[in-house]
């Protein structure tokens, strides 16, 4: 049984047990020969056990390849769990809650156009189709475009926060820029009032378009480098917000401007709304 490309070694190792008819403690014991301590498995160990070359093991499992450290998590830098898209899991008749390794920017599966973005780790989470919502689909384009200009790190950090921002918005019904039609087009049931749950799994795939336009922002280097001491920079930041995201900011000092608050930390803290 073949792994997917940068299948975790644990998805892989559940499958496998699953495919054999196993307890994956059985099969641990098994490649290992260690049934109370906690073994490593060893690249030639599964290559030996399943019949399949070490070199194309190590090409598809990152943690077993040699520069890996075997209990690092992730195996490399800036990568994160995804759940294999549900279309490419029957397509290899694998268990559906098949997890790989991918770069942070990845949230829809190229193939089939299923958001395997966060929070699609549970299993009792749908993977929602967008392939009809093409606002979702260019922002994976913009994603994408995100990590190559400014790097993945920088791109990884910069969508972390615009999440957390957006999140908030959606909880307080705050700067709708088509995040209700998104709603209605992926739920049956739209919430009533507008807002969104912190904990509603819709709520990372209804913002996922203000967010990358947010994270372009606040990826670019003269707005996460500390104060320049430019009095205009506070309106600078507002125009640059209300370009990109087609919306009209008006910052406040309060606990519902989260977008504030982010601009104080990275530039002068006694910023004040002239």
């Amino acid at each position: 049984m073949p792994p997917f490309h940068r299948e975790t070694l644990a998805s892989y190792l559940y499958r496998l047990a699953t495919a054999n008819q196993l307890h994956p403690d059985d099969l641990g014991a098994h490649l290992t020969g260690a049934r109370r301590t906690r073994a490593p498995i060893t690249l030639h160990g599964l290559a030996a056990a399943t019949g399949r070359s070490p070199r194309s093991l190590s090409h598809a499992l990152p943690e077993l390849r040699i520069a890996s450290t075997p209990t690092a998590h992730p195996p490399e830098p800036l990568l994160t769990r995804r759940t294999v898209c549900r279309h490419c899991a029957a397509r290899r008749d694998a268990f559906r809650f098949a997890t790989t390794w991918q770069p942070p920017e990845v949230n829809i599966c190229p193939t089939h156009r299923i958001w395997i973005g966060p929070p699609v780790r549970g299993h009792g989470v749908p993977q929602l189709d967008v392939s009809a919502v093409p606002e979702i689909l260019h922002a994976q384009r913009r994603h994408y475009r995100l990590a190559r200009r400014h790097g993945r790190r920088t791109a990884a950090d910069a969508f972390a926060e615009a999440a957390h921002i957006t999140a908030l918005w959606a909880r307080h019904a705050f700067h709708d820029r088509g995040r209700a039609r998104l709603i209605r087009a992926l739920v049956d049931r739209p919430p009533l009032t507008g807002r969104l749950r912190p904990d509603d799994p819709i709520t990372p795939v209804v913002t996922y378009p203000q967010t990358v336009d947010l994270a372009r922002v606040l990826a670019t280097p003269y707005w996460r480098r500390p104060a320049s001491g430019d009095t205009d920079d506070l309106p600078r930041f507002q125009q640059d917000i209300d370009t990109h995201l087609g919306i009209e900011y008006h910052p406040e000092n309060s606990p519902y401007d989260p977008l504030f608050g982010w601009f104080t930390k990275h530039h002068d803290p006694h910023a004040a709304i002239r």
